[in-house]
């Protein structure tokens, strides 16, 4: 078996964050810094370590959903001290990591597990795993940008895939300046937008890049899966079926 495969179905961590981990030599076979990924093992006779810890076969699997609150950044630990989406969950194995990310300022569907190749499945672009998101936009976009937006635009990182994006409603509201740290009122539009990628602040960038700013951000599905009536701030284990149907 291939290290990397080994450590990231070992619950770890996922299998892109071990690849660099190898790579930073923070990985030993029987006490043999690994500087490459795809070194093979014998996971019956070889000692692996991963940052000095051993590394066991994972024997129980976890999956879990989070509504995730603004606020919190999505990782496992922050060297500045703010608060991390693992705050909230409590009485659950250390081993587990966040599937994706949401930032900061967004909220909703965040994805944990222990099984590395469920999270590699989730997030490599390869299986179009689609991700549906509530963006409250300030102003209303015209047809061109709508259809820009459907056929792909240039970001940071990369031209983005086609994506779903339907207008579901229009309201005066008051609209943030966090520079000016003030607000006015305007038109803000309410949009379902749908895309299978996980490029950094990718809805966010979307909307910047057809001249909008997006107010507030929330994921309600990943593929199938929904939030439903899960509270803020909560978590719950996923079914089997939930799982099964994830990955299909």
């Amino acid at each position: 078996m291939r290290l990397e495969k080994f450590i990231a179905t070992s619950g770890v961590a996922s299998r892109r964050a071990v690849k660099h981990a190898i790579r930073e030599g923070l990985v030993t076979v029987n006490g043999n810094v690994i500087h490459i990924p795809g070194h093979p093992i014998n996971i019956e006779t070889d000692d692996i370590e991963f940052d000095g810890i051993a590394v066991e076969p994972l024997t129980e699997r976890i999956y879990i959903m989070l509504n995730k609150p603004t606020g919190y950044l999505t990782t496992r630990h922050d060297e500045r001290g703010r608060p991390t989406v693992m705050d909230l969950l409590v009485d659950l194995p250390k081993s587990i990591y966040p599937v994706g990310r949401l930032d900061l300022n967004s909220e909703g569907l965040l994805l944990f597990t222990n099984d590395g190749n469920f999270a590699y499945r989730m997030m490599h672009p390869s299986h179009e795993i689609e991700k549906t998101y509530l963006a409250w936009v300030n102003g209303v976009l015209s047809r061109r940008a709508l259809n820009r937006l459907r056929n792909g635009v240039n970001i940071l990182g990369g031209r983005t895939s086609p994506a779903k994006i339907k207008q579901l409603n229009v309201k005066s509201a008051a609209i943030p300046n966090r520079k000016k740290k003030r607000v006015r009122y305007g038109e803000v539009a309410k949009y379902r937008v749908i895309i299978h990628e996980g490029k950094k602040r990718q809805v966010r960038l979307m909307f910047k890049a057809v001249g909008h700013n997006v107010i507030r951000l929330k994921r309600t599905h990943i593929g199938r899966l929904g939030l439903g009536n899960l509270p803020q701030g909560k978590y719950r284990l996923l079914t089997p079926a939930e799982v099964a149907e994830l990955q299909t």
